[in-house]
């Protein structure tokens, strides 16, 4: 039979799996129903939103990591490593043959010393949160992205009065990496929030429905 079904003015809602299951159930698989639900998931692939708009699909999501924020921390890991020993060799030499003011030889120890402390750390939960796709471990990665490695960061490029060409050109690369690393685990922050939400958001209709059948 042809389904003469008319699209509403404005965004068309999407039910979802759940939904639609128990209109089977309870016997509203009609023509128009079922039409309605076919026109809904086809204006949603044609928007390009229907793992947005389906709870179903979001929370079934086989995996949600984030791989640009993956290639950043391994690369973050092997950088950093090098940057560190370089760092170490540069400000030893600086300082043995030039004079440095007293608040760039106390602070640059102390802020690199603090760097070094917090960045295994910072990026061991960066990878587990990201391939476990835990949420608590993305968040704590966020914000020692943002402090205190990005802090340290500019105050080691702004606070020394001798700034050698590499000293400075590798502080900023590292600065681009960190606000790019931050960009991208909020970023998988929220999906892994939304993916979450979902799953109750189903499971509740999921119990809903059961318990409306067994009441019945």
């Amino acid at each position: 039979p042809v389904c003469a079904w008319r699209l509403p003015a404005g965004e068309v809602p999407v039910p979802t799996m759940a939904t639609r299951r128990r209109r089977g159930q309870e016997g509203e698989g009609s023509a128009l129903a079922n039409c309605a639900a076919r026109m809904g998931d086809l204006w949603a692939e044609f928007q390009g939103d229907r793992r947005r708009n389906d709870d179903y699909f979001v929370s079934n999501a086989s995996m949600v990591s984030h791989l640009p924020l993956q290639m950043l921390i391994t690369l973050n890991g092997y950088f950093s490593l090098c940057w560190a020993v370089v760092w170490v060799t540069l400000y030893a030499y600086k300082y043995t043959y030039w004079r440095a003011d007293l608040l760039s030889a106390f602070l640059n120890p102390v802020l690199f010393a603090i760097w070094a402390l917090i960045e295994p750390l910072r990026l061991w939960f960066g990878n587990t949160g990201n391939l476990s796709e835990k949420v608590a471990n993305l968040a704590a990665f966020f914000l020692l992205t943002l402090f205190p490695q990005f802090f340290a960061h500019v105050m080691l490029l702004g606070a020394p009065t001798l700034l050698l060409p590499f000293e400075a050109l590798s502080g900023a690369l590292m600065l681009v990496m960190l606000a790019f690393e931050a960009f991208f685990s909020y970023k998988a922050t929220k999906t892994l929030i939304n993916r979450s939400t979902a799953q109750f958001h189903l499971q509740y209709d999921e119990m809903g429905g059961a318990a409306q059948d067994h009441a019945e």
